[in-house]
């Protein structure tokens, strides 16, 4: 097997990072609009993107401790510095901030799953304390069920 150079997977990690995003956005779609059996499509689709994701990051790091940079992505930015062509540098530079983006929308979709299993656990505490024969409103009209911590805003 030939190990590639460590500029050679760039531009297949720049696709597969824009596909993730995609797929990210269309996850917080689905998610504000509480879509849950398109939701479970999605997952598959965004781990084999993960997948395809993983399997060139491994192949680059690779490619990097065989040329004596670590296998990692300082080392990857070492190696552009030190050995990089012009379009290596601008590829390097353009999926940095891809990056990010896909990690900020990763987290916000997790503070909306979250948002979501929190409103979840709160119908099925009141679902369950309707069937113990409890009262859901007590005599001030307020709500007789206790929910641990504060509600998440997403703003």
């Amino acid at each position: 097997m030939t190990i590639p150079t460590p500029a050679q997977t760039l531009s297949q990690e720049q696709q597969a990072i824009s596909l993730l995003i995609t797929a990210l956005q269309k996850e917080q779609t689905l998610l504000d609009q509480e879509k849950v059996d398109d939701l479970l499509i999605l997952l598959t689709e965004k781990a084999t993107i993960i997948a395809g994701m993983t399997k060139l990051a491994e192949q680059r790091f690779m490619a990097l401790e065989a040329a004596g940079f670590p296998g990692s992505e300082e080392g990857m930015k070492q190696w552009v510095h030190a050995h990089g062509s012009i379009e290596n540098k601008q590829l390097l530079n353009d999926i940095l901030p891809l990056a990010a983006t896909a990690k900020e929308l990763n987290r916000l979709n997790g503070l909306l799953i979250g948002k979501h299993m929190s409103h979840n656990q709160q119908i099925l505490d009141a679902i369950q304390h309707a069937l113990q024969g409890g009262k859901i409103y007590g005599p001030d009209g307020q709500s007789n069920i206790k929910t641990p911590g504060r509600q998440l805003g997403i703003g």
